[in-house]
């Protein structure tokens, strides 16, 4: 018992003495509270607050409080939110209570750029990137982000050819190289999504207009940065000739689950219409136009169609504008739902948008569903493991009801004369029952990585990740007899690409003495890509009722094929960072890529680059001038990337069968022109008086040495903050070459082959791009205005040709692109045309025949024809006269955005613009084209075109008229082909863009609903244009500059929104 007793005693003592420790344990904890806010003293919500030295953290809620227990008095308090400097205090026991003031971050030095493989603060970059928020182009209504960022970033070419809901948009960065007059995708930039590579030139459509960017949320993006430099994007080496934007995507908030709806609906408002003349106003002028042309006969004789002589007739005494018949306001909804948290252990976020726009022409629509999920895990301390999958599921309806998909043409519609039926109506607005067009396109994208911070060493990080892209589309058009003229044709495409890739690096950094950072990746990648295309089309007489290729059975009727293509690529990359005290800095990257698509000789692409920059602000001689300039930097790069372009078997001969190309195919006796779905392996062509048959293959003929297409570019940038960063202005000189481009070059029709192709051409882009951004208020007051400007400028042109840099031509003769060393990309080939012969004595006389001027045709020139310059001098106006006119690359583009706020008030507008580029107006020669029809009983009778509006124009009438147009009512040496100067317009423009304007609710209103914020706001896009051409709209022209003027118009669009976060 006394032993029991003397071991109670010392367990006595000891629990007294710990608890009499208990009290100093307690007292050495402090609770610190307080009010962040910015510098208007409106209150912060989201700002994190941190204990320096440890992982206990808080955020301020929705008035900017927070409570947070340090572990000793005298700790230091980190306060940073984004778009703000971080601020560093110390709270004791004699203070514990804060108010905060944080300062916006206008020059967002400390902003964080994704630059590939890493994150890099703006002010140690040494490349040319160029970044845009989220929140800046949110809500607005269109189905792409890509059309948002139009007029954001100088250097950043985005054109949209088309106002259809969907369709792909011309993009490019510095210019373009892109030897596809059609093909968009060949210059579109690589885009990478939270680190997945997503390549638009992989994904292939049915419908080629449609935008695989469709797959992408816009509400979900964070922030986009645009790699224009080498030194940028090198790293991404093989894909990224054309640039690389990368887009980092929103991911939670500390603390409790954030819920937010974001909904807008609104209208595309209906097109302006064309200006014609209708009724008995096109009566007078057409038969004007025929008096005019001393056709008295006709009248006499009966030639004259009755719809134009018997004006009392119903049948033809209509007033019909058709273009009304299928334009409309359209509507626009939009629904955006997501929720997310990050917790101590994992964060999640998960979203959809429900996005549905119907087009302002009748029979078109656009709809899409684009769910995402975001999961990430840290089941230890130094290991966390993501998911990031994202999906669009789109449906979409394009219209072409009257079977053309070009229905603003102006020989698509009869005259207004004439009385329209229901059957009619229906089959020109796209609401014929006996059609069908169902297009669907499914996208799913994701990742799955995992990554051990603190590997083997403190400063390492190793990551791990295995990336995939699987599209899929599907579409059904049926078109009946009633729409081809012909017969019943059933269609079906589907296409799939699907494609994976595995990468691994380890990511070092190092800071040494505060003064010394190193940093780097290394790391290496495997990837593969497996595309399948099958296309069938199927022929019917009388069966309607099934309208899918199935109800088509074996025989003549049905054909098709189907294709199959495999790549793959292996990459080597790594790059190195050094910089001292922000002073210095330096960076370099090296990748080596292999390309399955080329022999063993040129399988290897190497990348590198090289970039140094120098913070003069860090210098001590600078020093005085820091209350002026508050930040001085210079960089300069070189480096490499490159293409590797071509097909998936790009150094093999490929064989394909077809009679489309040369002559006549021997197929049942008929010409190749009947048999387009059957035509066998064998040609005609006539050599030296003799018939002989060769085979056609239909395909290019390739050399075995094709290799990589090579992009050096070198850039030198300064970046210059003024007036305590109120003035941020960032500047850069680059050249951005383009070697080694694959072309294909036309061969003699006997060896079979339509062209060859390996790497012929070479193209040069340089220019200077400016951006200005400033904060016009004091920080201080309720009043703000912030202001972006940016503009570039561009010169585009061929540096090398084959065959000794001979011209190349490209296109139909009467419509002639060409390329040319020194020239920029397709310049328009035509006669040069001065004003219009007066007189026949005007036109020049050839002193040896004593003939007037004479056509290719061998007419001669007269009175009213346009006056085409005789450039080689030998009096015949040919195809030896034809000279290099206008440019389709813009030389100057860009954009301004202000932005105006006060208290719970914003405002917006954005304004963009284009300088220097010329088009090709294909509607206004087709227009006076028909007008000039002389076609005896069917002139301007049934068969004849809408009339168009030709008050704007003055056209040559009688002998002695100084004129700029010439004669509408005799056409004899092609008076309107496309190929005279007089079509090449100038296509610079103006537009106001869209406005913005929101407002946010009072929180002491909004939470009384159980809501954190709640936001309305009204979007108003494509306010309106100021241009100088005659085309309705100079932004939508094809890629190559041509305007038929007949696409789908770009609709004004006026939507209002409601943003509620819970």
């Amino acid at each position: 018992m006394k032993s029991l007793h003397l071991i109670k005693i010392p367990c006595t003592l000891l629990m007294l003495y710990l608890l009499s420790g208990v009290p100093n344990v307690f007292a050495q904890q402090l609770s610190v509270s307080g009010t962040v806010r910015d510098e208007r003293g409106t209150p912060l919500a989201g700002v994190t607050v941190k204990e320096k030295g440890s992982s206990n953290t808080v955020i301020t809620n929705d008035l900017g409080k927070f409570v947070i227990t340090l572990s000793a008095p005298g700790n230091a308090i980190i306060f940073s939110y984004v778009g703000f400097h971080p601020q560093e205090r110390e709270a004791t026991s004699s203070n514990p209570n804060l108010d905060i003031t944080l300062k916006e971050d206008a020059s967002s030095l400390d902003e964080v750029v994704v630059v590939g493989y890493q994150d890099v603060q703006r002010r140690k970059m040494t490349g040319a990137v160029s970044s845009v928020k989220g929140k800046d182009f949110e809500n607005t209504p269109y189905a792409t982000f890509d059309a948002m960022l139009q007029g954001r970033v100088a250097g950043l070419a985005v054109m949209s050819t088309s106002g259809e809901p969907g369709t792909n948009n011309i993009v490019n960065i510095r210019g373009s190289s892109n030897l596809g007059l059609a093909d968009n995708q060949l210059q579109a930039p690589l885009y990478v999504i939270d680190g997945i590579i997503y390549d638009v030139s992989d994904i292939r459509a049915a419908y080629g207009d449609a935008s695989p960017l469709q797959a992408i949320n816009p509400n979900d993006i964070e922030s986009v940065d645009i790699l224009k430099d080498a030194s940028a994007s090198a790293i991404y080496g093989a894909r990224a000739a054309n640039g690389v934007i990368i887009v980092k995507t929103k991911r939670p908030a500390l603390g409790t689950p954030e819920v937010r709806i974001a909904a807008y609906t609104g209208i595309s408002s209906r097109p302006a219409m064309k200006p014609i003349t209708v009724g008995a106003a096109e009566r007078r002028m057409k038969m004007g136009l025929l008096y005019a042309g001393g056709e008295y006969d006709w009248f006499s004789n009966g030639q004259i169609h009755q719809m134009l002589t018997d004006s009392l007739n119903p049948g033809y005494n209509q007033a019909t504008d058709w273009q009304g018949l299928f334009l409309q306001s359209a509507p626009i909804t939009n629904v955006n739902v997501s929720i997310g948290a990050t917790m101590e252990k994992f964060l999640y976020r998960i979203s959809a948008q429900h996005y549905y726009e119907e087009g302002v022409m009748m029979g078109y629509e656009n709809q899409s569903l684009t769910p995402r999920l975001l999961l990430q895990v840290n089941p230890m301390k130094n290991l966390q493991f993501e998911t990031n999958i994202f999906a669009g599921f789109t449906k979409a309806k394009h219209g072409s009801g009257d079977g053309s998909k070009y229905p603003f043409s102006t020989w698509g519609f009869p005259s207004s004369f004439w009385q329209i039926t229901d059957l009619e109506e229906q089959v020109y607005t796209g609401r014929y029952d006996g059609l069908l067009d169902d297009d669907r396109s499914t996208s799913i994208n994701g990742n799955i990585a995992g990554t051990i911070q603190e590997f083997l060493v403190p400063e390492l990080s190793l990551r791990s990740q295995f990336s995939f892209n699987v599209n899929n589309n599907t579409r059904d058009l049926y078109r009946p007899k009633l729409l081809t003229g012909n017969q019943n044709i059933a269609q079906n495409w589907v296409n799939q690409n699907r494609r994976w890739e595995w990468e691994s690096y380890v990511n070092y950094a190092k800071t040494l003495n505060d003064a010394h950072t190193v940093s780097g990746v290394l790391g290496y990648g495997l990837e593969k890509n497996v595309a399948n295309y099958n296309y069938l089309r199927g022929r019917s007489d009388n069966n309607e009722a099934i309208k899918t290729v199935t109800g088509v059975g074996p025989g003549p009727n049905l054909s098709g094929n189907s294709n199959i293509a495999e790549r793959s690529r292996m990459s080597v990359f790594g790059r190195f960072g050094y910089d001292y005290k922000d002073r210095y800095l330096i960076s370099a990257s090296y990748r080596m890529d292999a390309s399955s698509r080329y022999n063993a000789d040129n399988r290897w692409g190497i990348f590198p680059s090289i970039s140094a920059g120098w913070t003069l602000t860090e210098e001590e001689f600078f020093k005085g001038w820091t209350s002026f300039i508050s930040y001085f930097k210079i960089r300069g790069s070189y480096g490499l990337t490159g293409r590797d372009p071509g097909s998936e078997y790009a150094h093999y001969t490929m064989l394909a069968y077809s009679g489309a190309y040369y002559g006549s195919v021997i197929d049942n006796g008929l010409p190749g022109s009947q048999n387009t779905d059957n035509g066998l392996e064998i040609s005609q062509f006539t050599y030296n008086g003799v018939n002989v048959n060769y085979p056609n293959y239909n395909s290019d003929a390739t050399s075995a040495t094709i290799k990589w297409e090579r992009s050096p570019q070198f850039n030198a940038g300064v970046d210059l903050n003024l007036l305590n960063d109120r003035i941020a202005i960032n500047a850069d000189y680059y050249i951005r070459d383009s070697k080694d481009l694959v072309y294909g070059l036309q061969m003699p029709a006997t060896s079979g082959y339509s062209n060859i192709s390996t790497n012929f051409i070479s193209v040069r882009n340089s220019g200077v791009e400016l951006t200005l951004n400033s904060r016009n208020m004091s920080p201080r007051s309720t009043f703000q205005w912030n202001t972006n400007f940016n503009i570039s400028y561009n010169r585009n042109y061929v540096t090398r040709l084959p065959n000794g840099g001979q011209e190349i031509k490209v296109g139909p003769p009467w419509m002639e692109r060409t390329l040319n060393v020194g020239q920029p990309l397709y310049p328009f080939k035509v006669w040069k045309v001065d004003g219009v012969y007066a007189t026949n004595e005007d036109v020049p006389v050839n002193p040896l025949t004593g003939d007037r001027m004479r056509h290719y045709g061998g007419t001669m020139y007269q009175a009213g024809d346009p006056r085409r310059l005789d450039m080689n001098g030998d009096y015949s106006i040919d195809e030896n006269d034809k000279v290099d006119m206008g440019d389709p690359n813009p030389d100057f583009m860009g954009g301004m955005t202000h932005t105006f706020t006060y208290k719970n008030w914003s405002l917006s507008a954005l304004t963009t613009f284009i300088f220097g580029r010329t088009l090709w107006n294909g509607y206004l020669s087709d227009k006076l084209q028909d007008a000039g029809s002389a076609t005896l009983f069917n002139t301007w009778g049934p068969n004849s075109a809408i009339a168009g509006d030709f008050t704007m124009a003055d056209f040559w009438m009688k002998p002695g008229d100084q004129t700029r147009f010439p004669s509408l009512f005799h056409n004899t040496v092609d008076n309107w082909h496309i190929a005279n100067s007089t079509f090449v317009e100038n296509a610079s423009f103006i537009r106001i863009k869209n406005v913005r304007a929101g407002y946010t609710v009072p929180q002491a209103f909004s939470k009384r609903f159980g809501m954190s914020s709640v936001r309305l706001y009204a979007v108003l896009d494509n306010i309106a244009i100021f241009s100088w051409s005659t085309v309705p709209d100079p932004e939508a022209v094809e890629a190559n500059g041509y305007s038929t003027g007949n696409g789908y118009p770009i609709p004004k669009k006026w939507t209002f929104g409601l943003d509620i976060t819970l």
